[in-house]
């Protein structure tokens, strides 16, 4: 088996480097197996400003967000897409992580992820030779390198360690702060966690010029590296990431105190149903919502090919129930079934997912997209706070909860359930919240990693119950990674 993990990455680094953007449009490329930049790019803005575009690139990449962590395999553990006669999704629906096409997707999961932790990593350490005198967005620039590896650690705890609010001594991963040929040693979950929430603490204090340079409505200045900063790793991504932590740690009045103080900040807004309706969200870093999105124009071939087009053993088709799922319990009409589907026109036809699907780019008139409607991938958006609150207050303040989830619920079309006639209707619940995750975030790569957090069932295609457990939920180390680098 090809060794991809974290120990062989250290050994054969590949670093990574970047031409100097021009707005979002240039990525970096990959440099030869060894060869690590230094000096000759980490002293000076333009150096920083292009490992940091690197880091955004790399995750990205099909082997991360580009793929396999947004639309593609995890959609298919969450149980929302089919595809007849794909091996791949046969061992998937599964939860065969042993089969030797998924073992492959996880090892790429935990190699590309390190590696882009350890460039990370670089900007960090090269930049303990400078200080805030030597370059004007110094603290941007550790800011948000110091955030990306906070974030990057926490989604391999989420994967591939067991739910921390039921094993509070689960075995967890290396935490990686250093650029070196040895590796990292591995930290009990809890650790990792606690390290997780001191990177991103440390963030949010270097992060604070965010507050008046993200603005909203936007308006962007002529220094590109502080343009659109939707698309770094800014202030409010590094709260709503701690308000995800938190959450996940099962700590709900922190993960309340973090998701407030995105949703007071006013720098977002919930889109409407007419948004909704008319799909301006599709195949873009959603306007108004989007707290972190990674710039990406290839991100529209994967999905088309899979989503828009109907191609055997290669496009994935809804689940066949799914109309059924966004009409449960409705009280008036949910837009996002207008803004995420596409029903067929002919007899023959099947529905389409396409709310990833960018309609400038099918319809051939991209020079029409309005420059505020990047083209990219949502990782972090406006719902999951409101739903983070309600769920967070469901307890402690009930009539607080009702109030966030209403907000969202009537944003999609929906009436507000304190707006119902019937008391039974009234009354907000944990499995109501998770109904709405579950309708709001498909093809974005959360929804298994909330069920994770539930310890639920999960309700396949087939309408058969999977009972959880770790076997469905925890993914394997990589096996090379274990011999290599053996836990302690």
């Amino acid at each position: 088996m090809k060794k991809k993990f974290i120990n062989i990455i250290y050994i054969n680094l590949i670093a990574l480097t970047l031409m100097f953007q021009v707005g979002c449009n240039s990525f970096l490329d990959i440099r030869p197996k060894g060869e690590l930049p230094g000096s000759q790019l980490l002293n000076k803005p333009e150096g920083f400003e292009s490992a940091l575009y690197g880091a955004y690139a790399s995750l990205r990449t099909n082997n991360l967000y580009g793929m396999t962590l947004s639309h593609q395999m995890t959609e298919v553990l969450a149980q929302y897409f089919e595809c007849y006669g794909n091996e791949f999704v046969n061992q998937l629906n599964d939860y065969n992580y042993k089969s030797s096409i998924v073992e492959s997707s996880i090892d790429n999961v935990w190699a590309d992820m390190y590696t882009n932790i350890a460039n990370v990593n670089n900007i960090i350490i090269s930049l303990e030779s400078f200080s805030e005198k030597d370059f004007r967005h110094y603290n941007l620039y550790k800011g948000e390198a110091l955030g990306l590896r906070a974030f990057m650690h926490f989604e391999i705890l989420r994967y591939f360690t067991k739910n921390i609010q039921l094993d509070n001594s689960a075995e967890g991963i290396p935490y990686s702060k250093k650029f070196a040929l040895e590796p990292s040693d591995f930290v009990s979950a809890s650790k990792a966690y606690e390290l997780v929430i001191e990177d991103l603490v440390e963030a949010e204090k270097l992060l604070a010029q965010d507050a008046d340079l993200f603005t909203y409505p936007k308006n962007n200045p002529d220094d590109a590296f502080i343009r659109d900063r939707e698309t770094h790793f800014n202030l409010y991504a590094v709260q709503a990431t701690l308000a995800r932590v938190y959450f996940t740690m099962g700590d709900y009045p922190n993960a309340a105190i973090q998701a407030k103080k995105v949703v007071n900040s006013n720098k977002f807004e919930l889109l409407t149903k007419s948004d909704l309706a008319e799909g301006i969200m599709k195949g873009i870093i959603y306007p108004k919502e989007a707290i972190f999105g990674i710039y990406s124009t290839t991100y529209y071939n994967t999905v088309r090919e899979r989503f828009y087009f109907e191609t055997s053993f290669s496009s994935y088709n809804p689940r066949k129930d799914i109309k059924s799922i966004y009409e449960k319990e409705q009280r008036g009409h949910d837009y996002r079934w207008e803004g995420f589907f596409k029903t067929p026109t002919t007899s023959t036809g099947s529905l389409r997912f396409i709310k990833l699907v960018d309609q400038y780019m099918i319809d051939d008139r991209e020079w029409q997209r309005p420059a505020a409607y990047i083209p990219g991938i949502n990782m972090i958006r406006l719902p999951e706070m409101y739903y983070i609150l309600a769920e967070s207050l469901l307890s402690s303040s009930p009539q607080e909860a009702a109030n966030y989830f209403d907000t969202v619920l009537e944003s999609r079309g929906l009436t507000g359930l304190q707006n119902r006639d019937e008391a039974n209707e009234k009354q907000l619940t944990k499995e109501r919240i998770t109904d709405e995750r579950y309708k709001e975030f498909i093809g974005e790569g959360q929804t298994f990693l909330n069920m994770k957090r539930l310890n639920s069932n999960i309700i396949a295609t087939d309408n058969s119950v999977i009972s959880a457990s770790d076997a469905i939920y925890v993914w394997p180390i990589p096996f090379d990674e274990l011999e290599y680098n053996p836990k302690k």
